[in-house]
């Protein structure tokens, strides 16, 4: 009984690993009746000594059989490197501004021009403002004025409302009423007329540019308009020769 054991040790041992086989070699007479049989014996004993006959060779890890391997064929020194040009044959570098691009352009430079203008305006208006306060405290300076509210400030304020009315009444009926350089050319005199009119000139001159520039963003847009209408016209083209190809032959 203990011959048939290792024997089967043995046979069982070929096929288990480590675990299953000390899991094995702990049994006492354990095992299914079949195994003590005297015909599983000999058969045992035939298959040991097979298999002690044969060389022990290391045994190989099935892996999945991906079907035969294709020779890869080695890539060419002409090969190129790098990614893909994109499709489409597009070009880097700068580009004509489409219309959009344009009208946003000149929408903020109006708004930061009125801005400035706005600002600019305001100043004027604080510095003049402060200039008038500053003669005024002169002219008191210089001639004390009536105390607010006494006869003679009423019969001073009177006077200056009867010669402020005469002054407009002799001008509608004469018609020649002098008028000074700053009513005439603005506060600024000559000077400032003359910045005014170098501003409308630059004003004039950025107009023709705007005006050029929306015209080359209007003739780039019919240009790509066009060459998209040619290329599906080509493409449709080649399709209807490949059909005719397919259906009569011929090349």
């Amino acid at each position: 009984m203990e011959e048939f054991h290792w024997t089967l040790v043995c046979l069982v041992g070929h096929s288990l690993d480590e675990l299953d086989l000390l899991t094995r070699l702990r049994n006492r007479g354990d095992l299914a009746r079949s195994w003590y049989d005297p015909s599983m014996l000999k058969s045992a004993k035939e298959t040991v000594q097979s298999f002690q006959a044969q060389p022990m060779q290391p045994r190989r890890r099935d892996s999945p059989d991906y079907g035969p391997r294709e020779d890869v064929e080695p890539q060419s020194d002409e090969d190129d490197f790098g990614p893909a040009p994109p499709p489409g044959g597009m070009r880097h570098g700068p580009t004509i501004p489409r219309l959009d691009d344009l009208t946003l352009r000149n929408e903020l430079r109006d708004e930061d021009r009125a801005r400035e203008q706005a600002d600019y305006v305001d100043d004027i208006r604080y510095a003049r403002k402060q200039d008038r306060k500053a003669q005024k405290e002169r002219l008191e300076e210089l001639v004390p004025r009536p105390d607010p509210g006494s006869r003679e400030r009423q019969l001073e304020k009177k006077r200056e409302t009867t010669g402020t009315m005469r002054e407009f009444r002799d001008a509608k009926e004469g018609g020649d009423m002098e008028i000074g350089e700053a009513d005439l050319m603005g506060d600024d005199g000559y000077e400032g007329h003359r910045k005014r009119k170098a501003e409308m000139e630059r004003q004039k001159s950025e107009r023709e540019i705007r005006r050029e520039e929306i015209a080359r963003a209007r003739a780039a847009e019919r240009d790509e308009r066009l060459a998209e209408r040619r290329a599906k016209e080509s493409e449709t083209i080649e399709l209807l020769r490949a059909m005719a190809r397919e259906r009569f032959g011929g090349s």
